[in-house]
């Protein structure tokens, strides 16, 4: 299908802005050109020559403008500008033809227009520029007879040389522009260099941290080493409770405790999330902060980026832009990752660990016990006496329960550095890394006195409340009195030896 609007668009002429090459000349040429109007001028009121020189000499005035007007049009506008860098040549070299190579303005012209040619293309464009002068001046001469005019006066003298000085001032004060606009333009390049390495850090970190208190401060760290002059902190809060501070990093920043509550509070209070940075006010001692939301990148929370600087400006703001979207890709990701990986790692109906995440670590237990002899481990395994008949007369779901009570009132009693998981349908186990049998023993002495007989009340599928009794047959071993690899084994026969025991108990009573 033809697109017509980009075909009518296409159809108009362009004006686009010329390469600076043009923009820099422009000025010192129509300066150039002016003067030696002037000079025509004079010389043509002195010798009385009227408008036989005059007249042709008007022509001086109106190159500039052509001259730039060529370089706006053409498809390359530093090329074209070289080109009329060449005909300037060209052109005063006849004209100082015409003026009967009056000396001074012959040596002055000549030497601006080479100097004007070396400086954009060196002993080349220097080479070019004389031949092109020369030509200019010797074809003037052939067609219309060769004069020499040594002299004019001391007041044309001073006008030519004071015009000299002032062209050559121009030029130099155009080449200075030219080098601070490439000194400015190196030191962008060097900081968009340490912008990119400090991004692909931030990469790397993200893929290394485990967790998102780890990902942020290992994050402005790095962000910190490669800035050393700025300052950072992060901020994530609660969506539904923007009062909340979920997680903080703070990183070249002087912030207690009392800061960052602070700090969180303000941001907190900004119910109109901007999208842009803001600047806050909230450190005494002279440290200004500004303030960029991580606004729609974050899908739980609400995240601010904060740096400490002496100004706000572009480039600055293009930074904290940068940084913000990566950290919040960073944080984004790793959050998803966190949560598919308790997903695969946690039973979906009590929350601890399941029995794939249990195999593994017990995997290497056994691999630690084998490297180092003296590193043992142990086992308890439980089982929930009683659930087949739950199961049977009030349905699963009250099942479900009994299971979610158990598992809830074992968490209470199990250290943080225990693994619980749930095994199997009635089935829960410990690992207890680096400890040996008394460490089991501890565990299924507390179930026995906390646990055992303790009632709970669930409820049947036809709503009905019952209240149960907790019983639990349990099993421990340890890597100290049978192989590594039959500890899980003798735990669960004895688990079903102690099962037996009750039974048999319950039958004697009963």
């Amino acid at each position: 299908m033809v697109d017509f609007k980009t075909l009518s668009t296409r159809a108009q002429p362009g004006f686009k802005r010329p390469h600076r090459l043009a923009l820099a000349t422009l000025g010192p040429r129509a300066f150039a050109f002016c003067h030696t109007f002037g000079l025509t001028l004079w010389i043509a009121l002195v010798e009385g020559s009227g408008w036989t020189l005059i007249g042709p000499g008007l022509l001086l005035l109106l190159w500039p403008a052509l001259a730039y007007g060529h370089a706006v049009l053409a498809q390359d506008s530093k090329r074209a500008e070289f080109r009329n860098l060449a005909l300037d040549s060209l052109l005063f070299g006849m004209w100082c033809g015409v003026l009967d190579f009056y000396v001074l303005a012959t040596v002055t012209i000549g030497l601006a227009c080479f100097m004007n040619n070396m400086v954009v293309g060196g002993l080349r464009r220097l080479a070019v520029s004389m031949a092109l002068f020369a030509a200019g001046a010797l074809g003037w001469g052939l067609s219309a007879g060769f004069e020499f005019r040594p002299y004019v006066s001391t007041e044309l003298d001073i006008y030519q040389v004071t015009g000299a000085v002032l062209y050559f001032l121009a030029l130099a004060y155009v080449m200075y522009g030219q080098n601070r606009k490439i000194g400015r333009s190196i030191a962008e390049i060097k900081f968009q260099n340490r912008v990119f390495h400090a991004l692909l850090d931030l990469g790397v970190v993200a893929n290394r941290a485990s967790n998102i208190h780890t990902l942020l401060d290992d994050s402005l760290k790095h962000l910190h080493a490669d800035f050393p002059e700025y300052g950072f902190a992060v901020f994530l809060q609660e969506r539904q409770r923007p009062e909340v501070t979920r997680y903080a990093a703070v990183a070249g920043l002087r912030l207690g405790a009392e800061d960052e509550r602070q700090l969180g509070g303000l941001l907190a209070t900004l119910q109109e999330r901007p999208e842009s940075t803001v600047k806050l006010r909230v450190k005494p001692d002279g440290e200004q902060l500004y303030a960029t939301p991580m606004a729609g990148r974050l899908s739980m929370y609400e995240g601010w980026l904060i740096v400490r600087a002496p100004r706000l400006d572009r480039r600055l703001e293009r930074m904290l832009t940068l940084f913000v979207d990566q950290l919040a890709a960073a944080t984004e990701n790793k959050l998803l990752h966190l949560a598919l990986k308790k997903t695969a790692e946690r039973d979906g109906l009590t929350g601890l660990y399941n029995r794939g995440f249990f195999e593994s670590a017990l995997q290497l237990s056994i691999q630690g016990k084998a490297q180092s002899p003296n590193l043992d481990f142990a086992v308890l395994m439980m089982d929930v006496d009683g659930l087949k008949q739950v199961n049977d007369r009030h349905g699963h779901v009250a099942g479900d329960q009994l299971i979610t009570t158990v598992a809830e009132r074992l968490q209470v009693h199990c250290r943080a550095s225990d693994i619980l998981a749930r095994y199997g349908g009635d089935e829960f186990v410990v690992l207890f890394p680096s400890a040996d049998l008394a460490a089991a023993n501890r565990l299924a002495s507390l179930i026995r006195t906390h646990l055992e007989g303790q009632r709970c009340s669930i409820t049947s599928a036809n709503g009905e409340r019952l209240t149960l009794e907790l019983r639990l047959s349990l099993g421990g071993a340890s890597s100290c009195e049978t192989s590594a690899q039959e500890v899980l084994a003798l735990a669960d026969e004895r688990m079903y030896d102690d099962k037996s025991e009750r039974r048999r108990q319950r039958a004697a009573l009963g």
